[in-house]
């Protein structure tokens, strides 16, 4: 775990997790795909802990069962939600493949995570308030991306986004004052995107 402002990370290893719902799987005669993001992706990167994974798979009665006794085996369930979810489809398309890498793969269950930089799109577009700080946290401590630069990367990856959310990133990242210099010595370059 990477220590970030000096905090050590402490997560749950979710390895074992994933092989005792693989060993569920097999024992029904199922196989499962999951494409992590969000605070896993994060944790996977060690920029902080997460509780529970959001996934991209296909949910159904008989799967929701086989999450939550893997969960409650753990004591890692919530009482209002499940250490595994697919809520993230409800904001964010599937990642395509060439933005995503094998993280685990089992006999039945293969985990994927997204790559970083998709991570950082996912979370521009959802754009909530830990969001902007986990993509803070990423370009402060593991990017050397311009805002311009970063933008039309997103852009290129398909994401739908505005170059004042990558700013408030940015804000996030090194502060009000970096907003500002930026500002004044890209005047020019912002009249394009107004």
């Amino acid at each position: 775990m990477k220590v970030i402002n000096g905090k050590t990370n402490c997560a749950i290893d979710f390895k074992p997790v994933f092989e005792q719902l693989n060993n569920e799987l097999v024992r029904i005669g199922r196989t499962l795909d999951l494409i992590c993001a969000g605070g896993y992706v994060m944790q996977l990167h060690g920029y902080r802990a997460t509780a529970d994974v959001d996934a991209f798979y296909k949910s159904d009665a008989e799967l929701d069962v086989l999450i939550k006794k893997v969960g409650d085996n753990f004591r890692i369930n919530k009482p209002d939600e499940l250490w595994l979810n697919n809520s993230i489809a409800n904001m964010n398309p599937e990642p395509p493949e060439e933005y995503i890498k094998t993280v685990y793969k089992f006999s039945n269950l293969t985990v994927y995570a997204v790559e970083i930089i998709y991570l950082i799109g996912m979370k521009l577009v959802s754009i909530r308030e830990q969001d902007l700080k986990d993509v803070g946290t990423i370009l402060k401590n593991d990017s050397n991306e311009q805002p311009f630069d970063l933008l039309s990367k997103l852009v290129g990856m398909g994401f739908s986004i505005d170059i004042s959310s990558v700013l408030d990133a940015y804000e996030s990242a090194y502060g009000i004052l970096w907003l500002d210099e930026f500002y004044s010595n890209n005047q020019d370059e912002m009249r394009n995107y107004f």
